[in-house]
């Protein structure tokens, strides 16, 4: 009897051991950040652009583009995880529509990403200092807070919505295909991301806060929307989004008691492709919502 307690103590503790060194390692692997070169050229935008370097709260520096069109206005565009400042067509299409509206444009890589300092993601509870770094910027331009717009998208939109903890008098935000906290996020995609059970997950999330100071708990874009009563927001998600459920966005639009603020459902199609699959529509939202909060 002694000998079978003596090895299932044994197998309890390998077990728990071979538990803690994976979620460890899987911790350590699935925060860094993919980084993506950077292939597309700010031409794409239409304007000259000038090469910036934005200083984080946290000292990390982080580098962009600006596109200078109005001394008036300005729309901050923020990239998604593993991306970066221009990476895809949807960012590109974006940035040119704000332009064109007469709209000065700032894009930028946040941090871990593309050419800025850093090496980890945290679903917006760092990131947020990089978007105030970046309306920081503009404002020593001489652009006053309110006339400073926040457009993201997935992780990036996430991000402007937990930005507003930092900067809360920017001018509007619209958030593209952004998850409501960051818990249900991690747990709806981590057994897709990281190829184990979803009895490996708390244990990789308490992992990641303790090694890395990364708090999935932390991250609440819905608290913060709730927060703000008396802001209207521009909520735009795709009812076949794999990637962030369209649930996160109709939690996000019932946080909101603005009713100027508006849910855009976008059907068929996928995880931030409404301006692909709508794209005079996705253009003339955006723009009437900005032209409305940033009068």
């Amino acid at each position: 009897m002694k000998r079978w307690v003596r090895l299932g103590l044994a197998a309890v503790v390998t077990s728990a051991v071979a538990y803690v060194a994976v979620c460890v390692y899987v911790a350590n692997e699935v925060t860094r950040v993919d980084r993506a070169p950077r292939e597309r050229s700010p031409s794409e935008v239409g304007v000259q652009h000038e090469d910036v370097q934005l200083r984080t709260g946290d000292g990390l520096t982080l580098r962009g583009w600006f596109f200078a069109v109005s001394r008036d206005r300005a729309a901050i565009v923020v990239h998604g995880k593993d991306g970066n400042r221009l990476d895809s067509d949807h960012l590109a299409r974006v940035a040119r529509w704000l332009a064109e509206a007469g709209y000065s444009v700032l894009v930028f890589d946040l941090r871990g990403h593309g050419e800025s300092e850093g090496e980890r993601f945290s679903l917006g509870q760092q990131e947020r200092r990089d978007v105030a770094a970046a309306v920081d910027h503009l404002v020593g331009r001489g652009f006053a807070m309110r006339r400073i717009a926040l457009v993201g998208e997935s992780m990036g939109a996430g991000t402007v919505l937990q930005a507003l903890a930092l900067r809360p008098h920017v001018g509007a935000v619209v958030a593209d295909s952004a998850y409501a906290d960051g818990r249900s996020i991690v747990a709806e995609n981590a057994v897709a991301e990281t190829g184990l059970p979803s009895v490996f997950t708390p244990g990789i999330l308490l992992a990641a806060r303790v090694l890395f100071g990364l708090d999935a708990d932390a991250v609440d874009p819905e608290r913060i929307v709730r927060s703000l009563p008396d802001r209207a927001f521009l909520f735009i998600h795709c009812d076949g989004d794999g990637t962030v459920s369209p649930r996160h966005a109709e939690r996000l639009g019932a946080a909101s008691v603005d009713r100027r603020t508006e849910l855009w459902m976008a059907r068929g199609c996928g995880h931030v492709g409404a301006s692909a699959r709508h794209p005079d529509e996705y253009r003339r939202r955006l723009l009437d919502f900005l032209a409305t909060q940033m009068r």
